[in-house]
């Protein structure tokens, strides 16, 4: 999942853990080999991980382990599953041809990054920009080198390439939201974020990244006709945060305050946030009292 870099952003997708950059599966010793391959290629793309454990399980079983791409996609699935440690070895013993090496890169990319080893994701992504910098999986893995460095400004950048090279790309889209709500610029983040969510109005992530956009811009969400209480309190919350990012604490201390009204259940975090904000608030009341 893309890194939660502002705040309390929602991650935008386990999808983006999977890289876009193609392997060629056609030359595959065998016509089942191939079609297995291309299933759990799709598999992996469209977040189905119950799926793709399946097929991983039975190309394995008979026999074809050995083939780099079928390493490959169970790296892949690792990181997906949240294993990134798991998934480091087996990308580091794969051959990379041409027509792999900047996938391997990106899988290696965000395995580094889960496992907080950013000094190495460093050093592979600046070794690996010559042959990659026509991709724009490297470009997104750079970005979410910067936004684990704290550096916006060049995770906007590094973003905008990505985006440049695969426009139609949705989740290179969010994520380019992502890095400039972490650099501040809310506005152009909305106009990304409510794009995205036009298209694909179930995609909770995104709805509640653009919460939080126009909480910064100081502005209330609308509670949608689907939304349950705890759908309706999480974007609530995330709008909440998004005010407090840019200091508009009264208005925050408020939906916070409403998203614990409306949440079914206890929950310690946000209490924790709400009243980190309510004493924010009351410190500011008692020195202009003063």
């Amino acid at each position: 999942m893309l890194m939660a870099v502002v705040g309390a952003l929602v991650p935008q997708s386990s999808i983006a853990q999977h890289a876009e950059v193609p392997v060629e599966f056609a030359d595959a010793p065998t016509a089942p080999l191939a079609d297995g391959l291309v299933a759990l290629d799709q598999a992996l793309a469209g977040g189905r991980l119950v799926e793709a454990k399946d097929l991983l399980d039975r190309l394995e079983a008979e026999g074809t382990d050995r083939d780099p791409r079928l390493t490959l996609l169970r790296a892949e699935w690792l990181i997906a599953v949240g294993r990134a440690a798991d998934a480091l070895p087996l990308l580091a013993v794969i051959d990379s041809k041409v027509t792999m090496r900047c996938r391997v890169v990106a899988a290696t990319t965000m395995a580094l990054l889960d496992t907080a080893a950013l000094d190495d994701a460093d050093l592979l992504l600046a070794r690996e920009e010559q042959p990659c910098s026509g991709e724009p999986v490297y470009w997104r893995g750079l970005g979410r080198l910067h936004l684990a460095r704290t550096r916006p400004a060049e995770a906007v950048a590094a973003l905008r390439r990505a985006t440049a090279l695969e426009p139609a790309n949705d989740e290179v889209q969010g994520e380019l939201a992502v890095a400039l709500l972490a650099l501040g610029d809310a506005g152009d983040a909305v106009q990304l974020l409510a794009a995205l969510t036009r298209r694909d109005p179930a995609r909770a992530d995104i709805r509640i990244n653009l919460d939080y956009a126009h909480g910064m811009l100081g502005q209330r969400p609308s509670r949608a006709v689907g939304d349950d209480d705890m759908f309706w309190s999480r974007r609530l919350q995330y709008a909440g945060l998004g005010a407090r990012r840019a200091d508009r604490v009264r208005l925050a201390e408020a939906m916070l305050g409403q998203a614990i009204l409306v949440r079914p259940r206890h929950d310690a975090e946000l209490w924790r946030q709400y009243d980190e904000i309510n004493g924010i608030n009351a410190k500011r009341s008692t020195l202009v009292s003063n």
